[in-house]
């Protein structure tokens, strides 16, 4: 037989109490001291010390209060509560049941003040920008010719000497491509080309790169036009009849 004591529960102190209060004579050594042993579910029942200490002995001599036979838990009773009794030891008191603690919900963490929004410097104010300017041309003075012709020559009398004298012949001008316009269409030509400018000059201003273009086209056509305008000749000029 193991001397390895066993282990005891609660279904084994409630069999070998049911066999003690069976027997006449163990019965009425079942004193009123009790002691408290705990139930599966945590629950808890009196028993007599006596029980207890009877229960402890068998599995402290390697057997099974569980599945020792009837006659051998008496026996094991009547010998010790009749034929050598003794003190009983008191069987130390369960301890408390741990009372459940609840988990404790983790604190909120304090919220952060919200950063005051720092103001942006502002920025310096922008320099206005300067109007381009669109070079304008300059209108020919009348009776001055362009730079690549000159007007036919006109007699001038000289003071102080009698008739006139005759200018040195003017070569030819240059010969271009097209026909020479005529002074009046040309001067018309030009005004409603300045008129153009004029009129383009707030786009230009404002940063329109396509005005700028066509500003710069029209410089172009106005030198062209202006090239081939023939020039008023004082020779040719008809003469008003004196009323």
């Amino acid at each position: 037989m193991s001397l390895e004591p066993k282990r005891t529960s609660f279904m084994r102190y409630a069999r070998v109490l049911e066999i003690l209060q069976g027997d006449n004579a163990l019965s009425k050594k079942l004193s009123k001291n009790t002691a408290a042993v705990c139930r599966p579910d945590q629950t808890h029942k009196e028993f007599p010390v006596e029980v207890v200490y009877v229960t402890d002995e068998i599995h402290k001599q390697g057997a099974d209060a569980a599945t020792m036979p009837v006659i051998e838990v008496i026996r094991t009773a009547f010998r010790l509560l009749i034929q050598n009794p003794g003190p009983i030891p008191t069987p130390a008191p369960l301890p408390p049941p741990a009372p459940k603690v609840k988990a404790k919900a983790p604190a909120p963490k304090p919220k952060a003040a919200p950063a005051k929004p720092v103001k942006a410097a502002k920025p310096p104010a922008p320099k206005p920008k300067e109007k381009p300017k669109v070079p304008r041309r300059a209108p020919a003075p009348k009776g001055q010719a362009t730079a690549d012709e000159r007007p036919p020559a006109v007699e001038q009398k000289i003071a102080g000497e009698s008739g006139s004298t005759k200018p040195e012949p003017v070569s030819k001008p240059l010969a271009f491509v097209r026909q020479f316009v005529p002074f009046v269409v040309g001067v018309a030509a030009l005004s409603n080309l300045q008129a153009v400018l004029t009129l383009l000059e707030p786009f230009v201003a404002a940063g329109d790169t396509e005005a700028k273009e066509v500003c710069l086209k029209v410089n172009e056509l106005i030198d062209d036009i202006h090239r081939r305008t023939v020039l008023p000749c004082a020779e040719k000029e008809p003469t008003t009849p004196a009323g």
